[in-house]
């Protein structure tokens, strides 16, 4: 028994327990008492310093804590985002709550200073989005509260976090390793962009805890005697919550506004960002007039002017980066010839805090394109392009042989030609010839150095470190928290395995199976025909059923219970013969990547 099940659930999730908060694809892993983690595991990369502009923007993550505003104090460089504490007549409202138990951990002796300081616990906690830098310490900062506090979040957000058994998982998750340069060394890393460094591996773990009320459009709510406007702002996420304190004149842009030109696409992967919801909602910001201004990553902004000014040129950079895509659209340009002549207009683009730090204005402009027209570029070679093996055939051919390509990419990389030596790698690459590794990883480091954006120059980092060898580590999918386990919906794990069929060994089957859950409605996923299909309830034609509670469920998944002492004690059953079950689950693969 013990082996089915768990060959089910290595179908199921390895990896699976990574939480997809909007992208961030992160291990779920801690336990009831919060094990301690093991250390990283870095790679192997050359010392490599940064251009001089991105040395200096680490200093605006410094680790410290300012007060801004009298008795609103922002704790910046403990993760990658700010974490916000508010003192009012009755209480402390806390502003997010950082990436995981590691980075909570390192900010909690603040926290309990200040409670002890004040006298007042915390009433209500607000998570300004989805992301995981802004919910995932939630459990270890509210730890030792005589009280249990509201916790606040736009409809969406938590339908967002718990999109965790995600069909893409770990494809995500290596890309934003590589995007957060989470295993490179400390002499070849400067920042991520937006904060100093992500405190998130595959060792971490993490402590969501649920909302326990929710916004809409627009709430004005009195939280510890303090009067409070949460209005709903997608940007960056759709479930983007600004955060007005009218009596102080204080605004919480949450990740709509930051030192850095705005992520309108992030390379780690995401649905599209609409710029013209971010524009609206910067619009609705500069509607409140705030004297402060306080992001939940960089450093705040004083003075009504001042913040009038970069609102107002922070959303006409968006603006220019969509209009003029669509304008370029029109004119019948392609995405990578848009990406070729877009640019800011100069009087945005020499204010520090529309650089290229996070995000790039082109590939915005590939992500307007994608967006809004889809992958097509028009150009008729797009609609059935060569093979990337048959395109190495025929590269290889136009060169003279294996040899003289070998010799064409060393010779663009002695002439600068970085890009270029990369794609002729890629092509030595697709032919198995063991000199493209080397090849990839020089053109990937010289890029890296001359790269602006922390997320390019990450990844392109990594990625030579993954070109000499070093692998990504597995993701641990063990001990994660009951609470936040059993909050993940049970039809995600089923998703999950739906989506890892090995669809063309199944062309002639026709099979279903029953899973019936004690405390939730039952499902059958049927396999027809190179396609499973979830269903409601438990079709008539079942070949067999497995009943058991969704607790037990995802604590098999994780490794938390053994099945087979579930069976003995009659927690689990299985209707029908094991060889059906065993059979049905060995035709899914786990996640690919895991």
């Amino acid at each position: 028994m013990r082996g089915f099940v768990f060959g089910f659930i290595s179908a199921l999730v390895l990896g699976a327990v990574l939480l997809a908060a909007a992208g961030y694809f992160f291990v779920l892993r801690g336990s009831d008492t919060f094990a301690e983690r093991e250390p990283t595991t870095f790679a192997s990369v050359e010392p490599l310093d940064s251009l001089p502009d991105v040395q200096a923007h680490s200093n605006l993550f410094e680790q410290r804590i300012e007060e801004p505003a009298p008795g609103v104090h922002v704790a910046i460089g403990y993760g990658l985002a700010n974490v916000i504490l508010i003192e009012a007549d009755e209480g402390l409202i806390l502003v997010d709550t950082l990436e995981s138990i590691r980075a909570a951990q390192g900010l909690k002796p603040w926290l309990d200073q200040m409670r002890a300081s004040t006298g007042k616990d915390i009433t209500d906690l607000i998570y300004t989005h989805n992301h995981a830098d802004h919910v995932f310490g939630a459990g270890v900062l509210l730890e030792g509260q005589t009280r249990s506090p509201r916790i606040w979040a736009q409809a969406l957000t938590q339908d967002r976090v718990h999109e965790v058994v995600s069909v893409l998982t770990p494809i995500t998750f290596k890309r934003a390793m590589r995007m957060f340069g989470t295993y490179l060394p400390d002499d070849s890393f400067s920042n991520n962009g937006i904060g100093p460094r992500l405190l998130n591996d595959d060792q971490d773990g993490v402590h969501f805890l649920l909302p326990t009320h929710t916004v809409g459009d627009q709430e004005e709510v009195t939280m510890a005697g303090e009067r409070v406007i949460l209005r709903h702002a997608p940007g960056e996420t759709l479930d983007q919550l600004l955060i007005y304190l009218p009596e102080r004149g204080v605004l919480l842009p949450a990740d709509n506004y930051y030192h850095a030109f705005p992520n309108l696409y992030t390379i780690r992967g995401t649905p599209y960002r609409d710029p013209r919801l971010w524009v609206a909602s910067l619009d609705a910001m500069r509607g409140f007039a705030p004297d402060v201004m306080i992001p939940q990553h960089s450093q705040p902004v004083v003075g009504a002017e001042e913040i009038e000014k970069r609102l107002r040129n922070y959303r006409d950079a968006i603006q220019y980066v969509h209009d003029e895509t669509i304008r370029l659209i029109n004119e019948g340009l392609s995405p990578d010839q848009i990406a070729e002549v877009i640019e800011l207009p100069p009087h945005l683009a020499r204010e520090p805090y529309l650089q290229e730090f996070y995000g790039r204005v082109e590939w915005a402009a590939r992500a307007v394109f994608a967006g809004t027209l889809g992958w097509f570029s028009g150009d008729p070679v797009d609609l059935l392009p060569v093979g990337l093996a048959r395109e190495a055939e025929l590269m290889r051919e136009l060169a003279g042989g294996a040899d003289e390509l070998y010799q064409a990419a060393q010779g663009a990389l002695a002439k600068g030609e970085f890009v270029w030596a990369l794609g002729l790698a890629r092509h030595l690459a697709q032919l198995g010839d063991d000199r493209a590794a080397s090849l990839q990883a020089q053109a990937l480091r010289e890029l890296a150095a001359r790269e602006i954006s922390s997320s390019g120059r990450n990844y392109f980092l990594t990625m030579a470190a993954e070109a000499e060898g070093f692998e990504i580590p597995k993701n641990s999918i063990a001990n994660t928290p009951a609470e936040v386990l059993n909050g993940i919906p049970i039809e995600n794990f089923m998703v999950a395995l739906a989506t890892n069929l090995r669809a063309s060994e199944n062309f002639d089957i026709e099979v279903a199976y029953g899973f019936n859950f004690t405390d939730e409605a039952p499902l059958t996923i049927r396999i027809r025909r190179g396609v499973a299909v979830i269903e409601e309830g438990l079709a008539d034609d079942v070949v067999g059923t497995l009943t058991t509670s969704t607790d037990n469920f995802r604590a098999m998944a994780i490794d938390r219970a053994n099945a087979a002492a579930l069976l003995l004690g009659g927690e689990i059953s299985v209707e029908g013969a094991v060889t059906e079950l065993t059979a049905f689950l060995a035709r899914f693969n786990p996640p690919s990547g895991q």
